[in-house]
């Protein structure tokens, strides 16, 4: 697979490929895909990195992508915007660790578990 070069793109396509990158690593992570959930994690990590280095004006352009109609996305664009809106992002993590039915929700609880001891500081 060739290697995105997300600096080059616009905001728009960083937050379509973010969309993309989510979906496949969720469901990735229900099928225990690892291989394609390590490769969904980077992608998502470099699309990240490049907004984050564009300010926090655009990191704020995956707010939208909280009532996505995709769980995954939902998900995955919580965890990016802790940092921003701690509540609003954390209310989907929470709905996501409610229903305790899938490796998700595993993810969500954890990552529930290292805010509240404060293992983690979201930036």
């Amino acid at each position: 697979m060739k290697k995105l070069d997300f600096d080059r793109m616009s905001d728009e396509e960083l937050l379509n490929h973010f969309i993309q990158a989510a979906q496949k690593m969720g469901a990735a992570v229900l099928d225990s895909e690892v291989r394609q959930a390590n490769r969904m994690y980077d992608v998502l990590r470099d699309i990240d990195m490049v907004l984050r280095s564009r300010g926090e004006q655009t990191r704020l352009k995956l707010m939208p992508l909280l009532k996505h109609n995709n769980r995954f996305v939902r998900y995955y664009a919580a965890k990016k915007l802790l940092g921003l809106v701690p509540d609003r992002a954390r209310a989907v993590i929470e709905w996501n660790y409610k229903y305790r039915f899938d490796a998700l929700a595993g993810d969500a609880g954890m990552t529930l578990h290292n805010l509240d001891t404060g293992f983690y500081k979201p930036d």
